[in-house]
């Protein structure tokens, strides 16, 4: 291989892991903005929940849409976490919550063995 073929090749392979983190990045930062999003989405439920308990709470009743709501955008907005964690080639652990480089034998912060 001549000189130019050298430095051709290695501008083509750091091209691509360039083009690839630019990916990555993009892919968190938009992560990061749903997450935004639904947390948003979350304090609105919250300040309705809190409006209608107050109006209720004489009545014994309970609003069951708000709770489900919450809940479910706390799941959601878990996923998009993990997702981000995923992302980053890191997982977390089920013992403790502590985030770990993937295939992890060992979490470094309770000593929990993970994945089998």
């Amino acid at each position: 291989m001549s000189l130019f073929d050298n430095v051709k090749e290695t501008l083509t392979t750091a091209g691509r892991d360039v083009s690839q983190k630019a990916r990555e990045v993009s892919g968190v930062a938009k992560l990061k903005l749903d997450i935004k999003s639904k947390e948003d989405y979350l304090n609105k439920q919250y300040m309705e929940l809190g409006k209608m308990y107050y109006e209720m709470h004489k009545e014994g009743e309970m609003p069951e849409e708000q709770i489900v709501a919450i809940s479910t955008t706390l799941n959601e907005i878990q996923d998009l976490k993990n997702e981000i964690l995923k992302v980053q080639g890191s997982e977390r652990c089920p013992n403790c919550g502590a985030a770990l480089p993937e295939k992890t034998a060992f979490c470094s912060q309770c000593g929990t063995k993970l994945g089998e």
